[in-house]
């Protein structure tokens, strides 16, 4: 199983044009990448006016089939006009679990989460947040950030996450030696509750210590579930 990470910057101001855009397209006709979908989220820190879409594939040849297929689909095309208008820029990259299934808890140990299958996180609220917690490896430092987390890191994030953890990855194709972990939270206070009791567990800061000598960057961004339940099939 693979995961596409893909991030959409638009025009100024073009968030709910985009929204707006899907709907008006319909989601049936987009059924097989949609089928395959974890989240449109827009982003509440960093760039401004940025969508980003998760998703998760069989292999580059099922993302292959499914997007490319897209394209020959003629209900398509008033879409793909439409859009091309207000987006400036396309970026994506694929990624791979990361090898421990305690941080993986929808798709490590055996699990598949689809939204054709897979249960709801809880319900998405106008405060809903998911936290795209972002690790920058030196080359060959992935062995050493594997055996951190399964030394510390999975014991505080199970801790202090619980059951608001959603996944972590790690690059295979664009900017290498990326792991991305992703949580989710209710509210800001929420989050920032969580966060402190992170920073301040035992745990985590031994995972830190013992993941610096191979990290060059840790930074963070928070994004928001498009409100359009389609769009957000990981929440109610």
């Amino acid at each position: 199983m693979i995961f596409e990470r893909r991030a959409y910057t638009l025009e100024p101001g073009h968030v709910p044009a985009f929204d707006k855009a899907q709907i008006d397209r319909g989601f049936e006709v987009a059924k097989p990448y949609m089928d395959r979908l974890i989240g449109y989220f827009s982003t509440a820190t960093g760039p401004v006016d940025q969508i980003v879409h998760l998703y998760r594939y069989d292999s580059l040849d099922d993302w292959n089939n499914r997007l490319r297929g897209m394209y020959n689909v003629p209900e398509m095309t008033p879409y793909f006009v439409n859009v091309r208008k207000f987006v400036r820029r396309q970026v994506n990259g694929f990624y791979e679990p990361l090898p421990v299934d305690a941080l993986n808890p929808l798709w490590g140990g055996g699990h598949d989460w689809l939204p054709g299958n897979g249960a709801k996180l809880g319900p998405r609220g106008d405060e809903t947040l998911v936290e795209e917690r972002a690790f920058q490896l030196r080359p060959g430092g992935g062995p050493a950030f594997v055996e951190a987390c399964a030394a510390h890191g999975e014991k505080a994030l199970t801790r202090v996450m619980g059951d608001h953890m959603v996944g972590a990855v790690i690059a295979m194709i664009g900017p290498l030696h990326n792991v991305l972990m992703w949580w989710w939270f209710q509210s800001p206070v929420d989050r920032e509750a969580r966060v402190a009791e992170l920073t301040a567990n035992r745990d985590w800061n031994d995972f830190l210590t013992k993941v610096a000598p191979v990290m060059t960057d840790q930074s963070t961004l928070l994004l928001k579930p498009r409100p359009v339940p389609e769009m957000s099939p990981l929440f109610l």
